[in-house]
């Protein structure tokens, strides 16, 4: 792996975490519900999409892969390290995880609060979002790549790599059907995937997550090293 701080980054805009299903409430505004997304050099709200169900609970989310992709919505939210300031958020004890951030607008000061809705399971959440913020801001961060050149967009190898760039765990089949439906091909084999995925993985690009099933998943290695945010 290769690292560099944040200033040895600032050519290419990458995305460094993202938290699906946040609600995002304002004291001016309702509240709406959606993706948070943090990059090597702001942090956005993207308003949901998508949504899915699960046993407890219903995602709504946007599923942001690439960056210059994201629609139009008057309730997103995009802000650069210098412009905003973080708040610490809520621990998560006696309720959901939260973070806080203020910012000024047009000589007046903002506010917004993201609560995280589903929670448990991970060793990091929403409240350690400020930490890392505060070190991109700083300075003090140092972020990883991997020393390889990524593989080619149009190879398998480089549309897993699009399909896992939401920095969201996926087994094989799910990955099967992301490039299916966004590439508009059929019968991808699994397995070819799974050699894929296990070949990323030896050259830093993915992780492998062994699940109780039997099943491998994997997720797109996170340039915050140790500071993960989705582990």
């Amino acid at each position: 792996m290769a690292s560099g701080n944040i200033e040895n980054s600032q050519g290419a805009e990458i995305i460094l975490a993202q938290e699906q299903s946040v609600t995002c409430k304002s004291a001016l505004e309702s509240e709406f519900q959606g993706s948070l997304v943090l990059t090597n050099k702001r942090l956005l709200f993207v308003a949901a999409d998508q949504e899915e169900d699960l046993p407890f609970a219903k995602l709504r989310f946007a599923d942001v892969k690439e960056l210059d992709k994201i629609p139009r919505d008057p309730a997103n939210l995009s802000l650069t390290f210098n412009e905003m300031e973080v708040e610490r958020g809520h621990e998560g004890i006696f309720g959901p995880p939260t973070s806080k951030i203020k910012w000024m607008e047009k000589g007046r000061e903002r506010k917004v609060e993201f609560v995280e809705e589903v929670t448990g399971g991970r060793k990091k959440d929403l409240k350690d979002w400020a930490k890392v913020i505060e070190a991109l801001k700083n300075g003090s961060m140092n972020i990883q790549i991997p020393s390889s050149l990524p593989p080619d967009a149009n190879t398998l190898e480089g549309r897993i790599l699009s399909a896992l760039n939401d920095m969201q765990e996926k087994g094989v089949f799910e990955i099967e059907k992301e490039i299916e439906d966004s590439y508009g091909i059929q019968n991808v084999d699994p397995d070819e995937i799974e050699a894929a995925c296990k070949k990323l993985t030896s050259e830093g690009f993915l992780d492998e997550i062994n699940d109780a099933s039997g099943d491998n998943f994997y997720r797109k290695r996170s340039p915050l090293g140790q500071d993960d945010l989705s582990s």
